[in-house]
């Protein structure tokens, strides 16, 4: 049974965002693709910025649910350390690309590097959950600001979509220095990577005796 009009568009748009970009790819091409006429693009989504906005949200939900569950489990456990908290922003992306959602990671990745005007929504649907990370995180370092740890958190985003939206060229790029990974050997090097950037560097010692 062949796929509905609309989900054919939006997995249409979202291989072509992810190899092209997104100002790179018009209306008819996801067309194109989908097998579909433009009107049925105009039917469904009304504009291109508004099919962008569905790639976007075609898997960032599941994702987010899946870091709430995580979230949910190391609250509920008490482990709470900066490497489980890595973990929860980690791993719901690697289930995405493991479940044939590498093209969507990529082009959230092209957005993040970019500045792309969709950045607002890519950023604007990770708030609630960003202030989740930056509480947990706050509790582990109480030292540190909400502004470094919201800092460290922009950058784990963009190294955890730019190194699994191009798993292979970070593979090739391994295999060149004389180290060959596995995929899942990137995933817990990336694991391990993010840990260290949500834990920063250690306080100094005076301003932890204070």
């Amino acid at each position: 049974m062949s796929e509905p009009t609309e989900r054919r568009l939006i997995l249409a748009a979202e291989r072509l965002f992810a190899e092209r970009g997104v100002d790179a790819v018009s209306l008819r091409a996801v067309m194109a693709a989908a097998g579909t006429n433009v009107a049925s693009v105009h039917y469904h989504f009304g504009s291109k910025a508004a099919l962008v906005e569905a790639v976007i949200k075609e898997r960032s939900g599941r994702v987010s649910a899946r870091r709430n569950e995580i979230l949910d489990e190391i609250t509920s456990s008490r482990e709470l350390t900066a490497r489980r908290l890595a973990e929860a922003f980690v791993y719901p992306v690697v289930e995405t690309v493991n479940s044939g959602g590498t093209a969507w990671v990529t082009f959230i990745a092209g957005i993040l590097a970019s500045g792309h005007p969709a950045l607002s929504l890519v950023t604007g649907g990770f708030v609630h959950q960003g202030r989740r990370f930056t509480t947990l995180l706050s509790q582990i370092y109480p030292g540190v600001s909400a502004r470094t740890i919201r800092f460290r958190l922009a950058q784990a985003m963009s190294l955890t979509f730019q190194v699994l939206g191009d798993l292979d060229g970070v593979q090739g790029i391994m295999a060149f220095s004389g180290a060959k990974l596995t995929a899942d050997e990137v995933f817990e090097e990336l694991v391990d990577v993010v840990t260290a950037i949500l834990a920063g560097p250690p306080l100094d010692p005076a301003a932890q005796e204070g």
